[in-house]
């Protein structure tokens, strides 16, 4: 029998995909239209289960489940249905699980609900295999504990992708074993985690946003992108030297995520080489004057001999003051040819920045500017600033000229 794919559409406007090949079940998935379930969430949780559940009766007969995606503002109320359905999906040998109960869109931190506790009980079915099929999961505000976490990691021999976000129930995270397939983990805005323990040898993709952790890195040679953000970039910086001497010598990526004071606090911190790194990514929320931003990426992009592209996200909920523009000390860069900037206001912070890197990058070959504000894109907030991105364009249009860079500036 031919794949076949079937849509059903309930008042949610939320699509059912489900492409089955005789009783075997390639992907199941239920979605969402986020703006819809903003209207209706606290009136139609109830029917949302409901539906959920009424799905899942009708494909009783599936053996085995590629996907399983449940998209939902959902609270420890219907502990009940969640635990059947996650039973349903593991009972089926599920291979990608996403729980995604946050009322954000972006998944962010949000504490004012009681989140569903996933418990170890859950599977305890006789049909659920202790050599459990996954290969990704994700579970966004979802209360999983550190024992839940670590059991589903040693019985998932094949599992490459791990995704918590907003977890009050993680305390001490143990990412260890001689045979994990773990090549990807996120740990995002728990709140009560104190440390995180990794040692994988295939990991390649570490993520830590939060609070200040102790984060050890054990065993992770193969370790080429990491993001680190939050409170726990002030420490992260003071042990870089250590760290990129011990565990860090082959990254090729790495984001971070600074605010004005963790660059002021940081500001005469050595930091040492990487010599590797090809790609750097700064996402950045400046106060009023962001004095520091200019400083900050500097020190970092000369301390990458081998960077190739630079990316910079700004973010400012607040009018910039005006300052005297900075003029640092040129420092030729040699492999440098992308470079991106996002949120571009045309003030003193993005000025001093672009041209320093435009006089600096000798090999330049494209800088790209983005006046668009992304936290308030699509959002009743974005029309106000209609007239700001547009002066903004005006401001980024005279690099063009000033510097002769023709087809070299794209503004987006």
């Amino acid at each position: 029998m031919n794949a076949q794919i079937i849509q059903i559409r309930d008042e949610f406007n939320a699509p059912h995909n489900l492409e089955q090949q005789g009783n075997r079940c390639l992907r199941i998935t239920t979605l969402d239209s986020y703006e819809r379930c903003k209207e209706l969430v606290y009136e139609e949780r109830d029917g949302y289960t409901n539906w959920v559940n009424h799905i899942l009766e009708s494909c009783h007969n599936l053996q085995a489940i590629d996907e399983f995606r449940v998209r939902f503002d959902l609270d420890e109320s219907y502990t009940d249905d969640i635990d059947g359905w996650v039973r349903f999906a593991f009972e089926r040998k599920v291979k990608r699980f996403e729980l995604f109960l946050s009322p954000d869109e972006e998944g962010g931190p949000y504490y004012t609900k009681e989140c569903y506790p996933l418990s170890l009980q859950v599977f305890h079915s006789p049909q659920i295999s202790s050599n459990i099929s996954l290969t990704s999961l994700i579970l966004n505000h979802v209360n999983v504990s550190d024992q839940v976490v670590e059991y589903l990691i040693s019985n998932s021999p094949f599992l490459e992708r791990l995704c918590v976000v907003g977890s009050e129930s993680l305390i001490d995270l143990r990412v260890a074993g001689p045979s994990l397939s773990l090549k990807y983990v996120e740990i995002i805005f728990c709140g009560y985690l104190e440390s995180v323990q990794l040692n994988a040898v295939n990991l390649s993709s570490f993520k830590y946003v939060g609070f200040k952790i102790e984060i050890s890195f054990v065993n992770i040679p193969n370790l080429v992108e990491l993001y680190i953000g939050g409170d726990q970039l002030e420490s992260f910086s003071r042990e870089l030297p250590d760290l990129v001497s011990t565990s860090f010598s082959q990254l090729q990526k790495l984001v971070l995520r600074p605010n004005s004071r963790v660059m002021k606090k940081t500001a005469r911190i050595k930091i040492p080489l990487l010599s590797q790194l090809k790609q750097l990514e700064l996402h950045v929320k400046v106060d009023s004057t962001a004095d520091s931003l200019l400083d900050y990426s500097t020190a970092l992009i000369k301390s990458c001999p081998s960077l190739d592209r630079f990316a910079l996200e700004l973010r400012c909920f607040e009018p910039f003051k005006r300052r005297k523009v900075k003029r640092p000390k040129n420092y030729p860069h040699h492999s440098l040819k992308l470079v991106e900037v996002t949120g571009f206001l045309g003030q003193t912070v993005d000025i001093e920045f672009c041209r320093y890197l435009i006089e600096n990058a000798i090999m330049l070959e494209k800088i790209i500017i983005n006046p668009c504000f992304l936290f308030y894109k699509g959002t009743a907030y974005g029309i106000l600033y209609v007239e700001v991105e547009k002066a903004a364009r005006e401001r980024a249009e005279q690099f063009r000229s000033k510097y002769c860079l023709g087809d070299k500036l794209v503004i987006v």
